[in-house]
Formats: structure tokens, C-alpha cells, sequence
């Protein structure tokens, strides 16, 4: 037989023994003379934050203010590039001219501009298609309830869409339809799963066509092929400025297209390059010294000139930078 629960004859007294007991705990607790903890489990990071507190070849061009609230996705196309936030979609030239507002319905996560013109603007479970003039063409739900969009990029033949939310890359045909889903752990095929702690996963494809993803929880990047193979991989973790620190890095990749790979990261602020076939560390572009604040990036670009656009969150602006010797390009060896 089960025994009923008992219940004090007078409960006040037990909420008065509970307030006496606590606080005496918290009494010996502030008066404690207990020492602080060794050096050896101290969590001091102040070594490795002035790590990218350096002078880089590059410096700041100057920024532009859309005049959009909440600021999220950067995208460039040919002589163009794209800045969205709140119920809008900015177009520039290359010279940072504005051309023409769209009107969008919510708050864009990501942005794709294909060669021909054609736009596919990414919300959270959603993607709508826009032609080269702003009007809307189609909108892709093939997304659940556990989707959260936050990168894209377009082919003359692919849209590759990243859905952190469902740890996975969704790979369709420039008219929606569902082709390959890319980054699912899979042993047989040596994939070994898209690991998303946070909302951060990026993928960018280079001018050779090449697809790369961002790994954050393996703290590295992947290359696969269309049907979702696995072709190379690399992973850097690590506090130094060569490699990736944190849970979940890098969280913004970008192309230029000389080929050069930007990577963005969170925590300690950096944007860095990279050789991505190997993965070599080529140089420290702008450290936390230039972004104080957190989280200070949002997304980031690389236009036709090569010069690096990093989407400010706090400032709410793109901020343009490129190499002091050349105002442009990658390239020192390049002219201006």
C-alpha cells in the first residue's frame, strides 16, 4: 500500500528554518578568506586577445549607412553588391552608389545574388526569388518547423541553401526543386556531420565553382561536390591567431575572386585569410582591436574589387576595407 504523502503540522516553521539556513550560507560564504584559485585554473584569455592587436596591410575605407533597421545579410553580384535588414533590400554599384530598395517581407537572414541578376533572399524557414528588377518571381517553403536559414549561394545552375537549424546543406535547382541534401553524418561516406552549436553556418562557392561549408563545432571548413561527397576538409582549433577559438568558428566565410578566403569570428572579433585548398593561415586582416564590440559582425562580403564588406552590427553600416597599398584587392603585388 502506498503511503500518502505527510505534511507538516506547521509548515511555518519550515519556511522559517529554510530563510535562517540560507542565509547564513550566504553570510559565510561573502566572509570566507578562502584564496583566489591557482594560476593553473584561472580562465585568463587577456594573452590571446592582444595576440590581434597588431597592425595588418589593411585599413578601413570609409562605411556606408543604408538607413536600414537590423542590419543582417551582405551579398555581391557582377558591379553590384546587396545589404538587407528589416523589410528591405539595398542595391550599390561598385562604387557604393545606391540604385534601387526592395521591399522584402520580414527580416532577411542571408542573401545570394546570381550572375544573371536573380536574387533569393533567405528568412529563417523560408526563401523568396526576386529577378534583377526586384519583382517577386517564387518563394520556397521546402523548410520545417526546426529550419533556420542563415546562408545562401547561387550558381548558373545551384542554389545552395544552409539550414543550421537542421545541421544540414540543401542543395536545389535555380527553379526550387530539392536535389541533394549535403553534410548529414554519414561513416559509409566519410562525412562526418555538420556540427551547429549556435545559430552560425555559413558555406560560400569560389570561382572555380567549389562548394565550402563551414564546420563551427569541428572549428574548420569542408569542400563537398554536388550529390553531397565529401572531397576535403580542414580544422583549426586553436586560441593562436592561425586558428579558430571558441564553440563555434569561424561563423562568416567569403570569396574573393582572386580566390582568396575571409573568414569572420565571434568571441575574439577577427577577420583573417586563408588558402582554403590547405587551409594555410595567410594573415591576420582586422582583429578585435577594430571591433570592440560583441557581437560586432554579421556578415561579410567580398566585391568585385576586392575589397572586404563587413556588415556592423552596433554601427549598423558596412564597413569597407581593403589593403593600404593598393585601396582595393588582396593582392599587394596588385595596382591600383
Amino acid at each position: 500500500m502506498k503511503e500518502t504523502v505527510r505534511q507538516p503540522k506547521q509548515p511555518w516553521l519550515v519556511a522559517v528554518a529554510v530563510v535562517v539556513i540560507a542565509g547564513a550560507f550566504f553570510y559565510l560564504m561573502g566572509t570566507s578568506r578562502y584564496p583566489e584559485p591557482g594560476p593553473n585554473i584561472q580562465y585568463d584569455i587577456q594573452a590571446f586577445e592582444d595576440l590581434d592587436k597588431i597592425d595588418t596591410p589593411f585599413e578601413e575605407r570609409g562605411a556606408v549607412e543604408p538607413g536600414v533597421e537590423d542590419l543582417q545579410a551582405l551579398a555581391v553580384g557582377p558591379d553590384k553588391w546587396y545589404v538587407a535588414g528589416k523589410d528591405t533590400v539595398v542595391v550599390y554599384s561598385d562604387d557604393d552608389r545606391e540604385l534601387a530598395r526592395y521591399s522584402v517581407p520580414g527580416t532577411p537572414n542571408c542573401l545570394a545574388a546570381a550572375a544573371d541578376g536573380t536574387l533569393y533572399v533567405g528568412l529563417p524557414r523560408k526563401v523568396h526569388v526576386f529577378d534583377a528588377n526586384g519583382n517577386p518571381q517564387a518563394e520556397w517553403t521546402d523548410f520545417t518547423s526546426r529550419s533556420y536559414i542563415t546562408s545562401i549561394a547561387a550558381t548558373d545552375t545551384d542554389v545552395y541553401v544552409a539550414d543550421a537549424g537542421k545541421r544540414v546543406v540543401l542543395r536545389f535547382d535555380r527553379q526550387g526543386k530539392l536535389l541533394t541534401r549535403i553534410g548529414e553524418k554519414d561513416p559509409s561516406r566519410d562525412i562526418p556531420g555538420l556540427e551547429v552549436p549556435s545559430p552560425y553556418l555559413d558555406l560560400a562557392v569560389n570561382a572555380d565553382g567549389e562548394l565550402w561549408v563551414t564546420n563551427p563545432g569541428k572549428l574548420g571548413l569542408e569542400r563537398y561536390r554536388e550529390d553531397g561527397s565529401i572531397v576535403t576538409s580542414w580544422y583549426r582549433p586553436s586560441m593562436n591567431l592561425d586558428g579558430f577559438p571558441g564553440c563555434c568558428n569561424p561563423t562568416h566565410i567569403a570569396f574573393a575572386p582572386s580566390g582568396k578566403l575571409i573568414t569572420g569570428e565571434k568571441g575574439l572579433v577577427r577577420l583573417k585569410m586563408y588558402e582554403v585548398t590547405s587551409g594555410e593561415f595567410e594573415g591576420l586582416v582586422k582583429g578585435s582591436r577594430d571591433f570592440p564590440r560583441q557581437p560586432s559582425i554579421r556578415d561579410l562580403a567580398v566585391d568585385s574589387r576586392e575589397r572586404i564588406l563587413v556588415l556592423d552590427h552596433p554601427g549598423e553600416s558596412v564597413r569597407v576595407f581593403a589593403l593600404k597599398e593598393t585601396g582595393h584587392g588582396l593582392d599587394a603585388s596588385q595596382s591600383t
